[in-house]
């Protein structure tokens, strides 16, 4: 029988990420430009979606930090670069109005790990901040990496990392829902629960907000 995934992830907040630290690391990243990782979810899921999660990509793009980079990688079956980071607005906004869903799981905690190695780890000049858009129907594939995830977490928040997210939900609670909740509690971020994709750009543009602000 698999072990919920929540009793996990609490533990992983008691041994790695601690709120004590999560606030003792944010002044010493204040004054660092952010690099972003905008970690779409493009699974079969999102298909109904894809209007509302344009708008919302774009709204985000229009909001964030102008000094910003933003890297738009998209989770559908396996990772898919759909930007390298990038200050070019015009370039997000061509690639966020050509959004489509690309079929096949949500392979959303394998793309953040790789992710994270491939464009924030090797950024230690800006801050690190991923801002998570998924859906989440409860169903997963395979296990998760828990061991993997944990020692992600713990090395996301020593170099100053904060994560948003925002799970659009279906009728079932899955591991990807615990996985973005942990992560953006641990990290001083923002977490949202919506049953609908309506309401996508203003809260896109509230986390752009929060991220302009947060130290």
């Amino acid at each position: 029988m698999r072990k919920p995934l929540g009793q996990w992830c609490l533990l992983a907040i008691c041994l790695f990420a601690t709120p004590a630290l999560a606030q003792s690391l944010n002044g010493a990243a204040a004054g660092r430009p952010v690099r972003i990782v905008l970690l779409v979810d493009s699974s079969t899921a999102v298909a109904v979606m894809l209007n509302q999660f344009r708008a919302g990509l774009n709204a985000f793009i229009d909001a964030a930090p102008e000094d910003a980079e933003i890297a738009f990688i998209t989770t559908g079956g396996q990772i898919r670069i759909r930007t390298q980071p990038t200050s070019d607005r015009q370039k997000l906004h061509k690639a966020a109005s050509g959004f489509a869903s690309d079929g096949g799981a949500n392979a959303f905690l394998e793309t953040m790990i790789e992710s994270d190695q491939r464009f924030l780890k090797k950024a230690p000049d800006r801050r690190p901040v991923f801002v998570i858009l998924t859906s989440d129907n409860g169903s997963s594939r395979g296990e998760p990496r828990l061991d993997d995830y944990n020692k992600f977490v713990n090395d996301f928040l020593q170099r100053r990392g904060h994560a948003y997210g925002i799970v659009v939900r279906g009728s079932g609670i899955g591991p990807t829902s615990d996985i973005v909740s942990n992560l953006t509690k641990n990290t001083d971020g923002t977490y949202d629960v919506i049953n609908t994709a309506n309401s996508l750009p203003d809260k896109m543009k509230a986390i752009a907000a929060r991220i302009a602000i947060q130290p």
